[in-house]
C-alpha cells in the first residue's frame, strides 16, 4: 500500500516494494549511487577498509564504487561502470541498507 502527498507538479509516495534482482547480472553505476554508498558508509560509522573487509573486496574497489568520475573516461578505461547484484546485495547488508534505495533514487526516511 502507498501513501503519497502532492506538492506543486510532484507527488512524493511512499511504498513498500518488493524488486526481483535475480535476473539481473549488474547495474550501471554513476556518481548519485557513489554519493548514496558514501553516505550509508558513513552513517553505518565504517571507513573503507572495514567496509571492504565487510563485504570481501578491495578497499580500493570501494574507492572506485565512491568515486567513479575518477576512474571512468579515462584513458584505457571504461566509459562506464557497472557494479554486480552480488556485490550490491553484500554492501547493502553491510550497511543494513536496501538495495532499492541504493540504486534508484527512494528514500526511506522522509
Amino acid at each position: 500500500m502507498s501513501t503519497g502527498e502532492r506538492s506543486e507538479n510532484k507527488i512524493k509516495v511512499k511504498m513498500n516494494i518488493t524488486v526481483d534482482v535475480t535476473p539481473i547480472a549488474a547495474f550501471r553505476w554513476n556518481e548519485e549511487n557513489a554519493q548514496k554508498l558514501r553516505e550509508l558508509r558513513e552513517k553505518a560509522g565504517y571507513s573503507r577498509q572495514k567496509l571492504s573487509d565487510a563485504v570481501g573486496v578491495s578497499v580500493a574497489y570501494i574507492q572506485q564504487l565512491e568515486t567513479p568520475h575518477v576512474f571512468i573516461n579515462k584513458p584505457k578505461k571504461p566509459t562506464q561502470m557497472t557494479v554486480s547484484t552480488e556485490i550490491l546485495e553484500k554492501l547493502c547488508a553491510a550497511l543494513d541498507g536496501d538495495i532499492t534505495s541504493l540504486i534508484w533514487n527512494i528514500d526511506y526516511n522522509d
